[in-house]
C-alpha cells in the first residue's frame, strides 16, 4: 500500500497535465478564431468623401444611366400579359419588387431619388409581381458622352454641372447641373431627366378593351367554359372575346368558340391540345394581326357563313372568318383570319 499511494499521485499529476494541455489550447484556438472574426468584421467602409473631379463625376453618370437603363429594358422572365389592352412583361427575378428595384438604383442613387425615378416609369403590380409596357426604350439624349465641366464641392455635398448631347453626331448640347451627396461614396441626390421613346410600339397602338357586357360575359366563361355564354352577343364581341382568349393563353376557351357545325369542323379537341405553343403563335403577332378588329364591319356571306371586315394598319385589309352553328348563333371559324 506504501509504494501504491505515491503511483497514484503520480497518474493524477500527469491526468491533471494533460486536461490542462487540452485546455490552454482551446483556449488558444478560440482566440485565433476571434482574430479572425475581428479581421473580417473590420472592413472598413468609407466615410469621409474621397476626392470628387470631372473624370469620376463622367463616370458616375454614366453608371447612372446604365442602371435606369437596364432596369427598363429588363427583358424579363419571358412572360408577357395584357392588361387595360396593353401587353406588359413582368421583371426578371433581380427586380420583380419595387423594394429590388430601388436598392439597384441606390448604387447611383439616394434612396429618394431612386424612387423618384421608379414612380417616373409606368411600372405595375400584378399578381404580386413588378411588371413594365412590353416595349424596348432608347434615350433621347447621348448620356453616356456626357462630360463634367464644373465641379464645386462643400463637405459630403457636390453640384456638378454637365454638358449633354442631345443627339449622336450633331455636337448640339444640353447644360445642367446636378447634385450629388457622399453617402459611402458619391450618389445623385436628385432624379435624372433621363428622356426615353419607345421603339417596339405597335404592341401599344392597339388597345383592346372589352366593353363591361363583354367583360362579364368573358368572366364568366372563363369560369364555365361553355359557348352558351357567348349566345346573343354580337359576332365582333364574340371575335373580341376571341382575341382576348387567345392572348390569355386559354386554349380551351379558343377551342370551345371555335364552330361545330358540320363539315366545318378540322381537328378535334383532343387534337388541338396537342398542339406546341410555338404553334399558337407570340402575343405580339396576335396583337399585329387583330389590331382593329372592334372596329370592323360584320358581313354575312350566306344562310351560315360572314365574315368581320376590317384594317389592321400594318398588313390592310383583313377577315375575320364566322360561322352559324345549328343553334342559330354564330361561333368562330377554325382558321379565323383570311
Amino acid at each position: 500500500m506504501g509504494r501504491l499511494v505515491p503511483n497514484v499521485l503520480a497518474a493524477a499529476f500527469i491526468l491533471a497535465g494533460i486536461f490542462l494541455t487540452f485546455e490552454l489550447i482551446d483556449v488558444e484556438r478560440d482566440g485565433q478564431n476571434a482574430s479572425k472574426e475581428q479581421d473580417v468584421i473590420v472592413a472598413p467602409t468609407p466615410e469621409e468623401p474621397t476626392e470628387l473631379d470631372e473624370p469620376t463625376a463622367d463616370k458616375l453618370i454614366v453608371e447612372a444611366f446604365n442602371r435606369y437603363d437596364t432596369v427598363l429594358n429588363d427583358e424579363g422572365m419571358g412572360e408577357t400579359f395584357i392588361y387595360e389592352g396593353e401587353s406588359y412583361r413582368y421583371m426578371s427575378e433581380g427586380f420583380d419588387s419595387e423594394e429590388k428595384v430601388i436598392h439597384y438604383l441606390s448604387k447611383s442613387f439616394t434612396p429618394d431619388a431612386a424612387e423618384k425615378l421608379l414612380g417616373n416609369h409606368p411600372f405595375i403590380v400584378y399578381k404580386g409581381k413588378l411588371a413594365q409596357p412590353d416595349v424596348t426604350f432608347e434615350p433621347g439624349n447621348v448620356w453616356t458622352d456626357t462630360t463634367a465641366v464644373k465641379v464645386r464641392t462643400t463637405e459630403a455635398m457636390s453640384d456638378v454641372t454637365y454638358e449633354i448631347p442631345v443627339s449622336e453626331g450633331l455636337g448640339r448640347v444640353n447644360v445642367q447641373s446636378f447634385r450629388l451627396v457622399f453617402d459611402g461614396g458619391w450618389k445623385f441626390s436628385v432624379k435624372l431627366p433621363f428622356s426615353f421613346r419607345e421603339v417596339e410600339k405597335e404592341t401599344k397602338e392597339w388597345n383592346l378593351t372589352l366593353t363591361l357586357e363583354e367583360e362579364a360575359v368573358y368572366q364568366e366563361f372563363s369560369r364555365d367554359p361553355r359557348e352558351e355564354h357567348l349566345h346573343g352577343l354580337s359576332p365582333i364581341s364574340i371575335a373580341k372575346i376571341y382575341v382576348q382568349a387567345t392572348l390569355d393563353e386559354r386554349d380551351d376557351l379558343v377551342y370551345e368558340m371555335y364552330t361545330d357545325r358540320a363539315g366545318y369542323v378540322q381537328w378535334t379537341k383532343e387534337e388541338d391540345e396537342k398542339f406546341p405553343k410555338a404553334d399558337r403563335g407570340t402575343k405580339e403577332n396576335i396583337l399585329r394581326v387583330y389590331k382593329g378588329i372592334e372596329n370592323g364591319k360584320f358581313i354575312q356571306t350566306g344562310d351560315t357563313d360572314g365574315y368581320i371586315k376590317y384594317d389592321n394598319g400594318s398588313e390592310g385589309g383583313m377577315g375575320f372568318q364566322m360561322v352559324k352553328d345549328e343553334d342559330g348563333y354564330w361561333s368562330v371559324g377554325f382558321m379565323p383570319t383570311q
